[in-house]
């Protein structure tokens, strides 16, 4: 039977969570791509710094830790002085959104600006980001994408082949950026070379990267009810058994945790994806006994009643929402949910107080580890086939939401119009009524930029995220894979899903604690002793093992 590119051939492309009867299951699976980055300087950008005149920051930065800006600058730089979208089109967007969906355009006066600043309308097919790998997969298994589409990192390794959907749906960005012709793009050319390697996808450039922070993750608490309730930030795992039991009283609608487990996996220990071990071989995460032992953590966490209803009832649960309620007080949240969250709920709740906690150990006394981010955490892609012209006039719209702090475009893709959205006072932006209705982050979803600690609104988020990141930054794990670009084997890929699916029925008491050997072993089975071997074949060409 041939292979084409109806809805059924995308399904056996990216299927991760859907069977494909008949021929599609004989389809020969991808065994995974490693490159080292030296190697993919031909295919990216020459990097080209964009220098903002008289920019300084508070808190100087390093290669682990962002920059930190404790007031804004009294002026902003236009970065672009010419409108990217230039066709009278519409350009179609689907990206996610962790809040509530704004007015859309013709309905909200920071969209009808933007397009009066662009050139054009960016129409946005925005869905929920707690379940956005769902829509994702569906949308790439239908072939029938919009022109520009941001895709998660952390959704993507979930997609069995997802290079080869991607290589046959979006457009080689190789053509108008490799190299020196990124200097039609100049905010583009501004991101580190890194993020733009991990921006190929099987030998292709496709991808604009979000360029990312070093740290997935860290532990946030509700720190104006810790204090309510004098209690302390934990220090260690065994503390958040002790807070689970001191914190939660149901009849008060309150509860210790949201999702715990990623920063959980981290207090114990486990590697982030793979570690090397004594005898020189490999082991991936599932199959260590620090894992283990925190599943028999993580199930006692659900057993106690000490994780919300909410989240017991649904992995996806928005987090978010019920943190900013005060029914639920510790959970696990990327950097960037800090100041969302502030955003969302200090209107409403001027008592409302987020704090982050140190990176902690499993027991008092013990050595933290932090795990180690790859050098890009989304993507923004465009569509193939759209022309030469059209796929220009989409670069120069990311290249446009590129902008770095400091400049007009940062702030209008950030905060929307000064004097409508939010206001000015002694150096500090005060969002309005109306920026918390209509300013959502979407535009910013359409690339990525330079990261900068310069949420100055909230002057103690600045110094507290930047001492974070300088102890954290002493805490990184060596990971034997950094400097090297390697794509997912899709049978790895494809087991991602239905494995933690399992795990997270062992958390909630649906599996038996004693069940999770025989899930790894499936793992094993079904694609992870392969992906070893590609895997430890990477690490030795590479003189990793």
């Amino acid at each position: 039977m041939a292979t084409n590119t109806s809805r059924r051939g995308f399904l056996g492309l990216v299927g991760a969570s859907v069977l494909v009867a008949g021929c599609a299951e004989k389809k020969q699976l991808s065994k995974g791509t490693a490159v080292a980055a030296d190697k993919l300087k031909s295919l990216v950008p020459t990097r080209i710094p964009f220098e903002i005149p008289g920019l300084k920051p508070d808190l100087p930065g390093n290669e682990f830790v962002a920059p930190g800006f404790l007031t804004r600058p009294a002026t902003m730089v236009q970065a672009v002085t010419t409108k990217p979208l230039t066709s009278g089109k519409e350009v179609t967007a689907m990206t996610p959104l962790w809040g509530t969906v704004p007015p859309g355009p013709g309905s909200n006066s920071y969209y009808d600006y933007m397009t009066e600043r662009l050139g054009g309308v960016v129409r946005f097919n925005i869905s929920d980001g707690n379940t956005y790998g769902q829509k994702l997969s569906t949308v790439l298994a239908s072939g029938d994408v919009p022109e520009m589409v941001c895709v998660p990192q952390w959704e993507l390794i979930k997609i069995a082949h997802f290079t080869e959907a991607a290589n046959k749906l979006f457009a080689d960005l190789g053509p108008y950026l490799a190299g020196d012709k990124a200097k039609e793009f100049p905010l583009l050319a501004n991101y580190d070379t890194a993020a733009w390697q991990y921006s190929v996808f099987g030998g292709i450039l496709q991808g604009i990267p979000w360029q990312n922070d070093p740290f997935p993750q860290a532990t946030f608490v509700r720190g104006d009810i810790l204090k309510d309730l004098g209690l302390e930030h934990p220090k260690s795992a065994d503390d958040l058994m002790t807070l689970g039991e001191a914190i939660t009283d149901p009849k008060k609608k309150r509860w210790a945790f949201g999702g715990m487990d990623k920063e959980v996996q981290r207090a114990f220990g486990t590697p982030r994806e793979w570690r090397k071990k004594s005898d020189g071989t490999l082991e991936y995460k599932y199959e260590t006994a620090e894992w283990a032992a925190h599943i028999e953590f993580m199930a006692k966490l659900f057993s106690n009643g000490y994780v919300h209803p909410d989240v017991v009832a649904n992995k996806n649960a928005d987090n978010k929402a019920i943190f900013g309620s005060g029914q639920m007080i510790i959970y696990w949240d990327g950097l960037g949910a800090w100041h969302e969250n502030l955003d969302r709920f200090l209107p409403d709740n001027p008592k409302f107080k987020m704090e982050i906690v140190n990176p902690y150990p499993l027991h008092a006394g013990g050595t933290p580890i932090v795990w180690r981010n790859e050098p890009a955490s989304m993507f923004a892609f465009i569509k193939k086939g759209l022309g030469d012209a059209r796929t220009r006039e989409l670069l120069a719209l990311a290249n446009w939401t590129s902008a770095p702090f400091g400049t007009q475009e940062y702030e209008l893709v950030s905060n929307g119009v000064e004097g409508k959205h939010y206001t000015v006072e002694n150096g500090v932006i005060k969002t309005t009524a109306l920026g918390r209705k209509e300013v959502a982050p979407t535009y910013l979803f359409l690339s990525g930029r330079p990261n900068a600690n310069a949420t100055s609104q909230y002057r103690d988020l600045v110094q507290s995220l930047y001492d974070w990141e300088s102890n954290a930054a002493k805490l990184l794990s060596n990971d034997p894979f950094v400097g090297l670009r390697v794509e997912t084997p899709s049978k790895m890929a494809g087991l991602v899903t239905p494995i933690e699916d399992k795990m997270q029925e062992i958390y909630r008491g649906k599996r038996p604690v004693s069940e999770w050997s025989s899930v790894v072993k499936e793992w094993q089975d079904q694609g992870g002793n392969e992906a070893r071997e590609f895997y430890m074949k990477v690490a030795r060409e590479n003189g990793r093992l």
